[in-house]
């Protein structure tokens, strides 16, 4: 009866923490960073031991999240008056 009690307890444990493992959070910064370098998504995925869909749903996350992070119009700071600044 006690060996079949922690065997069940032993099990449990098991199965909790490879849950856990299995549904870790994919650091998508890291991922987008290896993308840039030209790590080809099989590396990345082999390196940090996730999926290859983990990887492409990093990417397609990242393309989304560009055009709104992008600023609207990339105006140029105004230049410094003539006579403004010369310290001759």
């Amino acid at each position: 009866m006690r060996k079949a009690l922690l065997s069940v307890a032993g099990a449990s444990v098991l199965v909790l923490a490879g849950a856990t493992i299995g549904s870790a959070q994919v650091n998508c910064g890291i991922v987008n960073k290896d993308l840039k370098m030209g790590r080809t998504a099989q590396d990345i995925a082999e390196r940090m031991m996730i999926s290859t869909d983990d990887v492409k749903k990093c990417e397609e996350q990242a393309k989304k999240d560009a055009p709104a992070a992008a600023p609207a119009g990339e105006a140029k700071p105004a230049a410094a008056p003539e006579g403004k600044g010369d310290m001759k």
